[in-house]
Parts: structure tokens; C-alpha cells; sequence
């Protein structure tokens, strides 16, 4: 199974981008699969922290590799992650392993989204972590794709990531 990650910040569109990923047969979708652990390790609160932990995987070590790496029945796996979501200290593997690619939306366009919501802050949208996950990965001889999320809702046609996925 192919994994591929999308990373991006809070209210860039990517939910949108995921359940079109999800409309393929060939591919099953984890909707921010690493949150559990972040809420855990982070300290942050939530009105649903505890409906979500008592849910979700909260290792972040069994999530990279018994869940995102685990087995699976189709041909992909498509990972919506964001990126403040991406703490200190996960295996290796979440980096290494996979396809990635950089879903961005204009900050002005999150923060205006993103107030309803929560107050934000520099953690909050996790703007540096983007950058800081574009390094690594190019780093390590694997740099990403960056879409833009206005230009992906312009054509999303035009948008061939990897080949046949």
C-alpha cells in the first residue's frame, strides 16, 4: 500500500481535499490520525479531549506504524494531517516513508477561518511546522510538492501529485 500525507495548516481546505481522495475505490482516507497523540502530548485543551483520546490511538509511535504503515486492502492510503500535529520524538518512518506533498492557503484567508473557531496563535496554525516539515523533507532527498489550496479550488484538475494517485 502506498501511503501518501498531506500536511498542511488548520482551515486550509483540507478536508475538502480528503473526501475527494475518499471518492476513489482504490484509496481509504485517515482523517488526522496523529491528533490524539498531539492533544496528548501537547497538553492542549479541547471541549471533546476526552471523547477523543478514549477513541482515538494516542501513541504516536503505534499510529505511524501499526495504523498510517499498518496493513490496509487498497492500493492507498491518504493521510490528512496538520502540521502542528507533527510532535517531537514520532518514528522515523512518518518522514521516510511515503509520498509527500504541502497543501498551503493564504494566511489571511486561515486566520480570518481559523478566529471562528479558537483564537489563534503560532502554534495554533502551525505555519513554521509546515516550513520546518518542507526542510526536512527536502533534507532527505524527498521534497514535497506545494499546492496551493486557491489554486486547487481554481482547477483541481490541473493537479497530478504522483503519477496515477
Amino acid at each position: 500500500m502506498e501511503v501518501i500525507h498531506s500536511w498542511s495548516a488548520p482551515r486550509s481546505l483540507s478536508t475538502s481535499l480528503m473526501y475527494s481522495f475518499s471518492q476513489r475505490n482504490d484509496i481509504e482516507v485517515l482523517d488526522e490520525p496523529l491528533y490524539a497523540n498531539f492533544l496528548r502530548v501537547s497538553g492542549f485543551d479541547r471541549p471533546y479531549k476526552g471523547q477523543l483520546l478514549s477513541n482515538m490511538e494516542s501513541d504516536g509511535n503505534k499510529v505511524v506504524k501499526d495504523i498510517i504503515y499498518g496493513p490496509g486492502n487498497n492500493k492507498y492510503r491518504f493521510c490528512k494531517h496538520i502540521s502542528k500535529q507533527r510532535v517531537f520524538g514520532l518514528h522515523e518512518d512518518l518522514m521516510m516513508k511515503g509520498k509527500h506533498f504541502i497543501l498551503i492557503r493564504n494566511p489571511l484567508d486561515i486566520l480570518k477561518s481559523f478566529d471562528k473557531v479558537v483564537p489563534p496563535s503560532l502554534i495554533e496554525l502551525g505555519l513554521a511546522e509546515l516550513v520546518s516539515i518542507h526542510s526536512e523533507l527536502s533534507e532527505i532527498g524527498k521534497p514535497p510538492p506545494v499546492i496551493d489550496a486557491a489554486e486547487l479550488q481554481k482547477d483541481p484538475e490541473v493537479f497530478e501529485l504522483f503519477g496515477d494517485a
